[in-house]
This record gives C-alpha cells, sequence and structure tokens, in this order.
C-alpha cells in the first residue's frame, strides 16, 4: 500500500535524540528479521540486508585499524561501487564523518577537501588516484592513501563482520559534501545525523510513498547528494532497494538497467530524459516497472514532458533541493503533478518567498526561495566557514540563492539562481523560460542561456545551443529557432543572439553552468546579432 499524505506511520518526522544512520536504514533491518531482502546493487554485484551489514561492518572495522576514530574526517574518490556505498555507511556507523568527493575535481580543489575537512585518509582508486598523490605530500593531516578496490579491500577481508553502531547523536556530524566550487573554493556542507528523519520522512511518506517494494536509481556517481538520498538513503530507510549506475551515463545503457533491475522510480535532470528519448527502438525495453519519475536541476521544459509521456509513458514529478537542504519542496503522489512547478512546500520543511528587504511577498510575486533556518533537515553549516554560513540566513531564513515565485494554490515555481537572472530594458529574464522556449524547436536538444553585457540594454541574451543528433547548425536554423521562441514567449525575451556548441558544461548532478557560459561570453569578441 502507498503511504500518502493522510497515511504517516508511528513517529512520522520525530527525531530521536541518539540516532545513527547507518544502524537506522541498515542493520535495523537485520535486526528485525529482513536481513535476506535485497538491498543495493552496482553491476553484476546484489547484497542483500545482512551482507550490506556485514560489509559495513567489515569497512567500520577496517577504518579502525587505520586509527579513523569517531568525528574523523576521511574522504572517498573512487567509481560508484558497492564497496564504495559500504565504506560510506561503515564511516558513519563508527561515528566517522566520510566525504564523498567528485572525481570530476581538480588537484587544488582535492587539496583543499583534505586540508579543510583535516581528512585522516583518502580512499581512491587507480583511475583517480593522480590529483591525489599530487598533493598529498602537502596535506599535514593524511596519513594514508589506499586504494579502495585493493588495499582496502583487503583490510575489509581481515576485519571482524561484526559491530555495535557509535552512540551518536541526532546532531552529531554524519557526512560532508563538498560543492563544485564554481563559485570559489568547495564549500564543505556537513550533515548530522538527524537529516534521515527530518529529511527523509516528508519524502519516503509523502512525496512518494515508498514501500519495501520499491528499487530506485540516480545515474550519477555517490559524490553528489541527489545519488546518496535516492540511491541510498530513502529506499534503504523503506526496507526497499537502491542501485548505483556504474560508468559514465549512457542512455541505452541505463534503459536497459531500469528494465533488468525492474526499477520503479528513477531520477535525473531534464536533459537526461531528452537524452532517453534519442535511443533508437525505445520499444525493445520493458519498462512497464517505472511507476513514476523525479525531475530537479533544471525545470522541465513542457515539451520534453509531453514527449516523455507520450513515448515512454513515465509520469514526471519535479522538484527542488539543495546541497544544504535536501528536497524540500516537490510534486507530492495524491496531487496531480503541475508541469513547470516545483510543487509544495513537503511536510515540515517551511518555505516562504521574500524580497530583497527581506519582507514576505504575496503570491504572484518573484522573490528569494527561503527555507527556516530552523529546520532540522538543513545542513550543520559549512566546514570552517561560519561567516559564509552565517550569510546565508537572514531573521530566521536560509536564503536558497534560487529566485521564484507561489502561486494561489502553494505551489513554487522556479526563475533561476539569482546571480542567473538576466537584466535587459529593466525587464527580469529567466534563463530557464527561454531555455524552455528554445527546445520547442524540434532541432535542439538542449541550450544554456545567459546575460551579455550590452551598453544599450543592460544585457542582451544569448543561447549556446546543443543540437539533436544528425541535425546541422546554419543561420537560417538560429533565426527559425529565435522566431519559435518569439511564438512561445514575449518576443523582448527572445535570444539576441545563439551560438550552436556541441555540448554545454554541467556539474556532476547535470546542472547547467551557466556561470561558466557568462564567463565564456565575456572572453568573447561582439557578435552579430539575428534579428
Amino acid at each position: 500500500m502507498i503511504a500518502t499524505e493522510e497515511a504517516r506511520p508511528p513517529g512520522f518526522l520525530e527525531i530521536p535524540e541518539r540516532l545513527n544512520i547507518a544502524d537506522r536504514i541498515v542493520s535495523r533491518h537485520v535486526r528485525e528479521g529482513r536481513g535476506d531482502r535485497p538491498a543495493l546493487h552496482c553491476g553484476d554485484e546484489s547484497l542483500t540486508y545482512a551482507q550490506l551489514d556485514e560489509r559495513c561492518n567489515r569497512a567500520g572495522n577496517a577504518l579502525l585499524a587505520l586509527g579513523v576514530e569517531r568525528g574523523d574526517r576521511f574522504v572517498i574518490r573512487a567509481p560508484n561501487s558497492l564497496d564504495y556505498a559500504a565504506t560510506f555507511l561503515g564511516g558513519m556507523k563508527i561515528g566517522a564523518v566520510p566525504i564523498p568527493s567528485n572525481t570530476l575535481f581538480r588537484a587544488w580543489e582535492v587539496g583543499h577537501t583534505i586540508e579543510n575537512s583535516d581528512s585522516r585518509l583518502v580512499l581512491t582508486s587507480a583511475d583517480v588516484r593522480g590529483p591525489v598523490d599530487e598533493v598529498a605530500p602537502q596535506c599535514p593531516t593524511l596519513p594514508h592513501v589506499l586504494l579502495l578496490e585493493s588495499e582496502f579491500a583487503d583490510l575489509m577481508a581481515q576485519a571482524a563482520p561484526e559491530l555495535d553502531a557509535a552512540d551518536t547523536g541526532a546532531n552529531d556530524p554524519a557526512y560532508a559534501i563538498y560543492t563544485s566550487g564554481s563559485t570559489g573554493k568547495p564549500k564543505g556542507v556537513e550533515h548530522a545525523h538527524r537529516m534521515i528523519v527530518a529529511a527523509g520522512d516528508p519524502v519516503v511518506h509523502v512525496q512518494l510513498g515508498l514501500t519495501a517494494d520499491d528499487h530506485m536509481m540516480v545515474p550519477i556517481e555517490l559524490s553528489s547528494l541527489i545519488t546518496l538520498d535516492f540511491s541510498i538513503f530513502w529506499p534503504l530507510a523503506a526496507g526497499g532497494q537502491g542501485s548505483l549506475f556504474s560508468g559514465r551515463f549512457d542512455p541505452a545503457r541505463f534503459l536497459a538497467e531500469v528494465e533488468r533491475r525492474r526499477l520503479t522510480i528513477f531520477m535525473g535532470v531534464p536533459t537526461m530524459f531528452r537524452f532517453l528519448l534519442t535511443v533508437p527502438n525505445l520499444e525493445q525495453y520493458d519498462l512497464s516497472s517505472v511507476r513514476m519519475t523525479l525531475v530537479g536541476g533544471e525545470p522541465l521544459p513542457e515539451d520534453t514532458y509531453r514527449a516523455v509521456k507520450r513515448t515512454l509513458g513515465f509520469e514526471m514529478y519535479e522538484m527542488i533541493g539543495s546541497t544544504e537542504g535536501h528536497p524540500y519542496i516537490a510534486n507530492v503522489l495524491g496531487r496531480p503533478p503541475k508541469v513547470g512547478s516545483m510543487g509544495i512546500a513537503l511536510e515540515g520543511r517551511r518555505c516562504t518567498i521574500r524580497g530583497d528587504d527581506g519582507r514576505e511577498l504575496p503570491a504572484g510575486e518573484i522573490g528569494h526561495l527561503c527555507l527556516a533556518s530552523a529546520d532540522p533537515a538543513l545542513a550543520l553549516g559549512y566546514r570552517k566557514q561560519e561567516e559564509q554560513w552565517q550569510a546565508m540566513h537572514r531573521d530566521g531564513w536560509f536564503y536558497s540563492g534560487d529566485l521564484a515565485h507561489r502561486d494561489e494554490s502553494g505551489y513554487f515555481w522556479f526563475h533561476s539562481r539569482a546571480d542567473d537572472m538576466i537584466l535587459s530594458r529593466a525587464y527580469r529574464i529567466s534563463p530557464g523560460e527561454v531555455e524552455s522556449a528554445t527546445m520547442e524547436h524540434p532541432d535542439v536538444l538542449e541550450s544554456g542561456v545567459v546575460g551579455v553585457p550590452d551598453p544599450e540594454l543592460g544585457q542582451r541574451v544569448r543561447a549556446y545551443v546543443v543540437l539533436k543528433p544528425g541535425r546541422e547548425p546554419s543561420d537560417g536554423l538560429a533565426d527559425e529557432i529565435c522566431e519559435v521562441v518569439r511564438t512561445v514567449i514575449a518576443p523582448y525575451k527572445a535570444p539576441k543572439e545563439i551560438e550552436f556548441v556541441s555540448e554545454l558544461p554541467k556539474t556532476m548532478s547535470g546542472k547547467i553552468q551557466r556561470k561558466v557560459l557568462r564567463e565564456r561570453a565575456a572572453g568573447d569578441a561582439g557578435r552579430p546579432e539575428t534579428d
């Protein structure tokens, strides 16, 4: 039976004083007799809850043998694997603070992560070890660098299979995520064990209605919070199954995994779904197990929604979250999803729209999307960057950095990141709105839109456009795209410039890095405008 907003389990949103994430989502199921149920999968390997618990225990004991103690930080920089997941969970089980590190981080970002976190250990993989070796000699707190797949795996094999969970408090740090650093040095966002209830209960029981029959996947590496949330935390909290995607994203291989693993829910950014639509012979895949798909990272264009529903049959539920706050607004089961809307505030998550002056704005007005500073699902803060953390808060509200509005029904609508909004002729133009409009043209796969400084307009709109396979760029096609945009949204929002590119710069989770596009535009000489 699917839980709804009217059916919540006992203890819903009640945070116990003593709490350990790994014990709650893995060991508890073994103690309560569910150890033989399937838990986690990656590639061709699968683990039951009992097997996962034992592997977590061995990882925790191996960490203790290396001198990693309660409160110590350690970095994992490796491709997705079950040992990666077990080591992450095992670290939390002993009260340590694991830090899954983006494998695309450059050496200076890896060095900053190690130094800022005072990490005692780095577990890495042979194919991504280079940047670690480059910076390790300059990291005085770092006595150990081991290969996860061999040296640490050997220690796990020799370690004891039993381990009692540390008596961690709900407010103790559990893990940290270092942001991509697109706006400076990566920030270490530290989360407490309490998040498994404060953030997890509304998602598990209201947004998704998860049961032990659900199987979830996000095809991104574990250094992304959405993968931790939707491939590990939420499905295991419900006693269901999670899957990790092995290797780089490939749409055909992903659909094969959906079929093989009989996934019931998966998540991605809009571009991922558009790539799925380009896979030849879609009818060969049995996708009947999928009951819902989740969309985040960027606004969902209506044409993408229509095409996915028509071609693949999936219902798509939009949502928004952040590294600091997990999912907090979503289209939920029991309510028809509003295409283009992020949804409603999840239960227990207080959200509001506030103006530059801090006052709450009425329905329909664009302002800063904020969460209550006292929200227990919110991060503990930025590691050793207290001033930056406090700067995100004003008068009891955490400013997310997103601009949005709320409608009369309580649904929130995303406009842009605050620093992405385009100001042209005194008009505020949302880049996401223009991007969605460009994708109404049948030849456009995706686009990234930014404002370019202009002496008369303030900023003019430039679109970086990726075409679908087999389509060729031309001046005539650029004119066609602009004309389509003018028929979809107000003409003043249409791009003045279109540049065709082979790909867009993105974060690990698939979000368009408009800052990189703005930097590229700033380095370009003037370009001729389209009419």
